[in-house]
């Protein structure tokens, strides 16, 4: 029979699975070119420029010298702006950016912000082209707006207003940020705004789209906005929650504990690469066991254990060198690890 894993009482321990995050896209516009990657969404529409950060509104602190600026400068299509990176088959990455936010906008609505999951030319349910927005639509509705939109006809089947009450007071540079995973049929977004999370949504209707490309969007009710954007960055995670069987490890691995040297807390990461009886202990140099962190059946995954420097008796060690075992099934691996004081 199969045992869970017994932690012990009065040790700091934490074991969790590690998330990776790796960095697909960047663009802080320094080059004073944009990157080659953008696109525009709409046929013929004006393309992302770098501008100098002087033509801004406002200086962006750490910005550096240009930013981006995209807009719909012949209002050709209704003053709505559109610009798309990546790849259509990209799932479950965040994407965040300085963003200049308008408020109270002289000539109208005016909305900047972030787009996910984007294709200009989907089949299905639309006849063609459709994104997910996340935008500050700082007037008299006060808002964020969280919705979808298909380009022909500018319908939208999905929409999410958050109260923007106490996020703004005029025209600024914000920070704004959108997470999105695809969840079996449905498709989940993380709103944040400034650092703080404005709430997590789920579209689970019939016209929406579970992988997509993402990029930026300026908009004003039949006037050219110039939407000003910088730091851009998107992430991809390596795990998700519809798709765990993709994150079974192909290796069995024990890391270097970290910090090392260390006093008085250090942590170790391991990998297991299949569900086995397992063990992680604590020797000092003399061959002798100072603690035993974990023991039992441990599936496979990525762990990661902290060690406070107390030994079986609850009691302080020394200053020393210590060595660490993990046992895994027929497998082991030893490493050693240095406590100062």
């Amino acid at each position: 029979m199969k045992k869970m894993i017994t932690i012990f009482i009065g040790i700091s321990i934490a074991i969790l699975p590690l998330t990776a995050q790796t960095v697909i896209f960047s663009e802080d516009f320094e080059s004073g070119a944009p990157n080659e990657a953008w696109e525009q969404f709409i046929a013929g529409e004006e393309p992302i420029q770098a501008v100098t950060m002087s033509t801004a509104p406002a200086t962006l602190d750490g910005g550096g010298n240009y930013v981006g600026m995209i807009w719909d400068e012949d209002v050709s299509h209704a003053g709505a702006s559109y610009i798309l990176a990546g790849d259509t088959s990209l799932t479950n990455y965040t994407i965040e950016a300085d963003v200049w936010c308008y408020v109270n906008n002289s000539g109208g609505s005016a909305y900047t912000g972030l787009i996910v999951y984007g294709d200009s030319s989907r089949q299905g349910s639309v006849s063609h082209g459709f994104v997910y927005k996340f935008v500050a639509d700082f007037d008299g509705d006060n808002r964020f707006r969280l919705y979808n939109n298909q380009l022909d006809g500018w319908a939208y089947t999905f929409a999410e207003n958050i109260d923007a009450s106490g996020y703004y007071d005029g025209d600024a540079w914000h920070h704004m940020k959108l997470s999105v995973e695809t969840v079996g049929e449905a498709t989940h977004f993380t709103c944040y705004f400034d650092g703080t999370e404005l709430g997590s949504y789920v579209d689970d209707g019939n016209d929406q789209f579970g992988s997509g490309k993402f990029g930026l969007w300026a908009f004003q009710n039949n006037g050219g906005l110039q939407g000003y954007f910088d730091n851009i960055v998107v992430t991809q995670t390596s795990s998700n929650i519809n798709d765990e069987q993709d994150l079974t490890p192909t290796q069995f691995t024990l890391k270097q504990n970290y910090p090392n040297p260390f006093n008085p807390t250090t942590s170790i990461d391991f990998t297991l690469n299949e569900g086995a009886e397992s063990s992680l202990n604590i020797f000092n140099i003399n061959g002798q066991l100072v603690q035993n962190l974990a023991n039992g059946y441990m599936e496979a995954k990525e762990y990661s254990i902290q060690w406070d420097g107390l030994n079986t008796n609850g009691h302080q060690v020394p200053a020393g060198v210590y060595i660490y075992t993990l046992n895994h099934g027929q497998s082991s691996q030893t490493k050693k690890m240095i406590l100062l004081k």
